[in-house]
């Protein structure tokens, strides 16, 4: 029987020393694998925490986004609303109560004057006319801008090409012959040059008046409608 164990065992004290180092063992094994599982729930809850104070910022930052968004738009209407104003003051104040007098003195007798004119092609718009000015045989098409670039009078180009071919809602122009002008706010660097040499008339505006600034030498482009 003594066989069976080890030498340190065959006295009491022995095995009291052995039982005594297995509890030791023991406890130090169930005290690791509590910390371990106290670590791995303490993980855990990190996540959760993390997760909701991600959502929490995540939301405030959404929020903050969409106010911004909000008071981007709202800002943007009111400058618009401002442009939009000021060009309506710049056509209805300036331009039109003395453009029949101006192309008067171009050799150019004008009967009536249409703002806001537009063509359709089918149901759909084709053109809109800001100024169009009209005797029974001549029209001059004006397109007034806050700022007259060079795209601006391409643009105008086009459209007068419009016109030519496909009438005016109402309006009968047959047999007239077309002319077209552009007035600006503000002109970029070589477009009323670039538009003098399309044979556009220029309006430009000089203080608190808006004078045509073509000179003697000019010779206007025209366009005759076919319809």
């Amino acid at each position: 029987m003594n066989n069976l164990h080890p030498q340190g065992f065959q006295n009491p004290e022995g095995v009291l020393f052995f039982r005594r180092e297995c509890c030791i063992f023991a406890g130090k094994y169930e005290l690791k694998n509590m910390e371990t599982v106290l670590t791995y729930e303490s993980v855990l809850n990190l996540i959760r925490e993390q997760s909701i104070e991600f959502r929490k910022n995540l939301d405030e930052s959404s929020k903050k986004f969409n106010d911004n968004l909000e008071k981007s738009r709202l800002d943007f209407d009111k400058k618009l609303g401002e442009v939009t104003g000021t060009w309506g003051k710049f056509v209805e104040g300036l331009v039109q109560p003395k453009i029949v007098e101006m192309f008067q003195e171009q050799g150019i007798e004008i009967r009536t004057s249409l703002q806001n004119v537009k063509g359709y092609l089918g149901k759909e718009e084709h053109y809109q006319i800001d100024l169009l000015l009209i005797n029974s045989t001549i029209a001059v098409v004006v397109e007034v801008k806050s700022t007259l670039g060079i795209s601006e009078v391409n643009e105008h180009l086009k459209r007068m090409e419009k016109i030519q071919k496909v009438q005016p809602d109402r309006i009968d122009l047959k047999g007239v012959t077309l002319y077209g002008a552009v007035a600006g706010m503000l002109i970029e660097s070589e477009a009323d040059k670039y538009a003098y040499r399309k044979g556009l008339y220029v309006l430009k505006q000089k203080g608190s008046i808006v004078e045509i600034v073509n000179d003697d030498n000019f010779q206007p482009k025209t366009w005759k409608v076919e319809y």
